[in-house]
């Protein structure tokens, strides 16, 4: 390895070069080669079974570099707005020939060979390579490698991504390549899934757990104060799939005879009203006003007897027309309630984390409730027969299955081919994730559903015989759950105080920004590039500030989060522009908007405000009444 490379590693990557020190010491070093090639330049030959296969041309790799990247060119838009990752090092001659042609565009580096990377590290020097530009390097040391790699590729860069793959390695690292291209499909699907979540969700979580906060102070945390009535119990948590309809008769034996506690989720609570079973209790979290379509039937006949536990950012309409007991749950996107919200004993607030599916937000709870065991129903995550939902849902969903496009093949619990959408997938590798990271013990029933890893499949009719075998309800667990005061009052008012001075703060920050912008877009016009630094070195300083700042943090930023996010990348992209007038005009092109946007929320933050302020009063204007 070049001394210059050690250097760099140990520095940078200090991990890798531990994990090439060690293979340098064990590994066989003689399955991959080095060759000179007719040109006079270096190939790598590796041997495979009985024959050799080369990495790079045995004539000349400079041409054919040259060759790989014309075809690059031809296959993709590249610019300095697109990023490249290239997937087998070799040697290097691709990357060099790209560096040449596109001097502005960032890449990063994987190689999946340890021995081939050392060999790269032998004759090429990584400091050769315009270090700016690159945004990551690695190599497939250990088995996360690649996981960590694709973390970092997407977090550092909302341009568009190339692999540029040196073609031989579909054939030596035929394995390797084929789950790295997987396992790329599925973390940008992933990443566009979080990106619109967000998108859809940013505003209505923040303003949801603001609205909701009046209802978090008036009633009790069901984590924190169940005093225990569900430890060592058996809880069924039931969904909204088309398998809970063969499940109607055996849940009004077990509603009947109190066998276990039935949690509803989700659309799962009108089918059960439709068959007139009662769940002992309903869990709902969605930030969506559409979430209000599970309690359609409940509102309609004026049930007020069933007890919904909410998370905190749950769509206000929910709990608005919902007059029937209610017991709260932070959720971790409840920016609002954690800020405000101090324990009295001293110990950390407990929160549930933001899910795609209230199955998997429910399945927590469960775990921090104590419960023994967990009996999954109608937790179909596929469809059965064309459909989506059991039946007495109105909004149901039926498909064509030969039609349908987008439709995945899974597994079932019978082991059999089923099919499964993105969506429910998804919800499923979060499930499974869930179980695992409790250590939860799970059955699930559900009739034709989806294999859930780390659950046992047994029809209920068993799940009745061996598991329920006794009466384990007394009936007034929850009524027996009581507000108590858990949440320390003075802090509240301590921090409604500093919350007030920082909402004042913030606005004017939001003012001396808009008017920087100005002075730093003019000195730009004019091209003054002294003044034009110097300004906006202290309008990022306001910058800075206003990301600091408690208002900004607790509401501003993340109802604009994603945007907030993307101005990051952004700016963490265009500082490494030596042009300096440039570089202030790109990035005055996203802070401009950005501010613009923060401004369009002025009305919306000051309602907030004028809630928040009032639910915190309401709390101290009931200990004055019930002092005289």
């Amino acid at each position: 390895m070049l001394a210059d490379n050690i250097i760099f590693l140990k520095k940078n990557y200090p991990e890798i070069y531990n994990a090439l020190k060690k293979n340098e010491e064990s590994a066989d070093q003689n399955s991959i080669t080095q060759e000179d090639t007719r040109s006079s330049h270096k190939t790598l030959k590796v041997k495979q079974a009985e024959k050799f296969l080369y990495l790079h041309s045995k004539y000349d790799p400079i041409h054919e570099a040259e060759a790989i990247i014309d075809k690059l060119e031809e296959r993709e838009d590249i610019d300095d707005k697109t990023h490249v990752v290239f997937y087998g090092l070799g040697l290097g001659y691709h990357i060099d020939a790209f560096v040449r042609r596109f001097p502005d565009t960032t890449f990063s580096l994987y190689e999946p060979s340890i021995e081939v990377f050392q060999h790269f590290l032998s004759l090429e020097n990584i400091n050769n390579l315009p270090m700016k530009k690159i945004h990551t390097i690695q190599c497939e040391y250990k088995p996360e490698a690649m996981d960590e790699f694709f973390n970092k590729l997407l977090s550092n860069t909302d341009e568009k991504t190339v692999i540029m793959d040196l073609p031989i390695y579909q054939s030596i690292f035929k394995e390797q390549y084929i789950l790295f291209f997987d396992g790329f499909r599925a973390v940008v699907k992933s990443n566009r899934s979080s990106l619109n979540t967000n998108y859809a969700f940013k505003k209505r979580w923040v303003i949801n757990s603001a609205i909701n906060f009046k209802k978090v102070l008036n009633t009790p945390n069901i984590i924190i104060e169940n005093n225990g009535v569900f430890k060592k119990k058996i809880a069924i948590l039931v969904s909204a799939g088309p398998s809970l309809d063969y499940e109607i008769e055996n849940l009004k034996l077990i509603k009947e005879k109190k066998l276990a506690h039935i949690f509803a989720v989700g659309s799962a609570l009108n089918t059960l009203i439709h068959n007139n079973i009662y769940p002992d209790a309903m869990c709902t979290y969605d930030p969506l006003e559409e979430n209000q379509a599970a309690f359609i039937k409940v509102n309609e006949l004026n049930i007020t007897t069933i007890p919904v536990i909410f998370g905190s950012s749950v769509g206000f309409e929910t709990l608005q027309n919902y007059q029937g007991p209610k017991y709260h749950m932070i959720t971790s996107q409840d920016t609002v309630s954690q800020f405000f919200l101090n324990l009295v004993n001293g110990e950390e607030l407990v929160t549930v984390k933001d899910a795609p599916s209230i199955a998997v937000v429910t399945l927590e709870l469960l775990h921090k409730l104590e419960f023994d065991q967990v009996i999954l129903v109608g937790q179909n995550l596929a469809y059965k027969d064309g459909k989506h939902y059991a039946e007495g849902i109105d909004y149901q969903i039926t498909i064509d299955k030969e039609r349908d496009e987008h439709l995945i093949k899974a597994v079932d619990v019978s082991g059999d081919a089923i099919l499964t959408s993105e969506s429910f997938n998804s919800m499923r590798k979060q499930i499974e994730a869930t179980i695992k990271n409790f250590d939860m013990v799970v059955i699930n029933t559900t009739l034709g559903g989806a294999h859930i890893e780390g659950t046992q499949f047994m029809p209920m009719s068993d799940v009745i015989s061996k598991k329920l075998k006794a009466s384990i309800l007394v009936g007034d667990e929850f009524k027996n759950i009581l507000q108590s005061e858990i949440y320390d009052k003075v802090y509240l008012k301590v921090q409604l105080v500093k919350m007030t001075k920082a909402y004042e703060s913030y606005q004017r920050l939001l003012t001396l920004l808009k008017q920087q912008l100005i002075k730093v877009d003019e000195l730009v016009v004019n091209k003054n590039t002294k003044q034009s630094s110097l300004m906006y070195q202290k309008l990022d300083s306001l910058l800075v500030k206003l990301e600091a700042n408690e208002f900004g943090k607790v509401f501003a930023l993340p109802m604009n989060r994603v945007e907030h996010e993307l101005l990051a990348i952004n700016v963490q992209r265009i500082k490494i522009n030596k042009n300096e007038l440039k570089k202030i005009r790109e990035l005055i092109a996203y802070v401009d908007p950005f501010i613009n946007l923060l401004s369009c929320d002025s009305q919306l933050n000051q309602k907030i405000m004028e809630i928040l302020t009032e639910s915190i009063g309401s709390i101290f204007s009931e200990d004055q009444k019930k002092k005289f």
